[in-house]
């Protein structure tokens, strides 16, 4: 009988060390687990697919809300029949050429793709490395042949949740972090269309803006001319704030602050705050309705819509005109020439394993067809 209280005792203090060791990081002040890289003999980004066409577009045609849109309006390549064979592949998914932490170059082959936006003939997206080695990245493919035109490597390892063209001003924003606060990227497009990727050295920014009122900034769109951050929250309501841009392309209310030798902005205050969903990824504005996207996990992500109301305090389930399901792992959306670009993860070699859907192309779809399911369900 003793020695059986015995084992229960040994048991529950097992039991108790692996909950506080792994739950609570008891003994050590951090406890994270870095996976290994899966190796690679690729010199080169990756511009091939993960999965296949079919299994693309099984994701596709388990929301039937997206299919009809994806496949209505015309091609942006070259105007005529949109045909899923053409969408664009996420590049980078398999290998991307950038540099570590040492500045040595490399491959990452945990690249995870995260915003997406076109400028101009080009369409842009964004991926961090899952395994925190390598440093983050911008894609820039040709719209109108999908043909990888360049890898650009970015200053450290920053989420870029979120990437936005400021075709006024010819740049792009892109989501950062600056010691502890939300930051956003200014880079100039033909800054970037300049870039040389054969020597892969992280570009220079045109502009840094530290965002004094927000912790984290997880997505981003410029609409109006006013820039729209948003923060990502799991458990419960995000937000969004205002920034406006002045004629020369800078976030209004930014004074100087001199550090490390890089020339960085500060914002103290927004021009307004909406609350939003929680779980939140990305935001667009059209047609007089706000889009945004939700998604946490391997099930299935959600397109809200609701209408266009710029000093809406906050977006709640209850005030949305229409809920669409979309394959799981979508992360920022965006619009360009009557279209909405989707961009997901789930086919990041992190969720490979775990995601209900896999769609390693950036989808479009029709916005017009998209409005006409909006007024319909009104």
């Amino acid at each position: 009988m003793k020695n059986r209280q015995n084992w229960v005792i040994i048991g529950v203090v097992l039991a108790l060390t692996v909950i506080l060791w792994g739950g609570f990081g008891w003994g050590q002040p951090d406890v994270r687990v870095i996976h290994p890289e899966p190796e690679t003999s690729r010199t080169t980004t990756s511009t091939g697919s993960v999965y296949s066409l079919a299994t693309v577009s099984r994701a596709v045609d388990s929301s039937p809300d997206l299919k009809g849109a994806v496949l209505a309006g015309s091609s942006p390549m070259d105007g005529g029949a949109v045909d899923m064979a053409k969408m664009p592949i996420v590049p980078g998914l398999r290998a991307t050429r950038t540099r570590n932490a040492q500045g040595t170059l490399g491959m990452s082959t945990m690249m995870t793709p995260q915003g997406v936006d076109v400028a101009g003939h080009y369409l842009i997206s964004s991926a961090y490395d899952h395994g925190e080695q390598y440093n983050s990245t911008l894609y820039i493919q040709d719209i109108r042949t999908n043909k990888l035109v360049k890898t650009v490597v970015l200053q450290g390892r920053p989420h870029v949740g979120g990437i936005t063209y400021d075709a006024d001003h010819q740049q792009l924003f892109v989501c950062g972090e600056y010691q502890g606060t939300a930051e956003i990227i200014g880079i100039k497009l033909k800054r970037l269309l300049a870039y040389d990727d054969k020597s892969a050295r992280p570009i220079k920014y045109d502009s840094r803006t530290s965002l004094g009122t927000q912790s984290r900034a997880s997505f981003i769109t410029y609409h109006s001319g006013i820039l729209f951050v948003g923060f990502f929250n799991p458990k419960s309501s995000g937000y969004m704030q205002h920034y406006d841009v002045n004629k020369k392309g800078q976030i209004v209310g930014a004074g100087p602050l001199q550090q490390l030798q890089n020339q960085v902005s500060v914002v103290s205050t927004a021009l307004f705050k909406q609350h939003t969903l929680s779980k939140v990824q990305g935001a667009v504005f059209y047609g007089g309705y706000a889009f945004l996207s939700q998604s946490f996990g391997p099930g299935p992500s959600k397109l809200y819509v609701f209408k266009e109301n710029l000093l809406k305090e906050s977006f709640s389930e209850r005030d949305a005109v229409l809920v669409l399901k979309m394959p799981s792992h979508l992360e920022q959306i965006s619009t360009y020439q009557g279209r909405m670009y989707l961009i997901f993860e789930s086919s990041a070699a992190a969720y490979r394993k775990t995601s209900q859907d896999h769609v390693d192309r950036i989808l479009s779809l029709d916005l017009a067809t998209l409005v006409k399911e909006v007024r319909h369900a009104k």
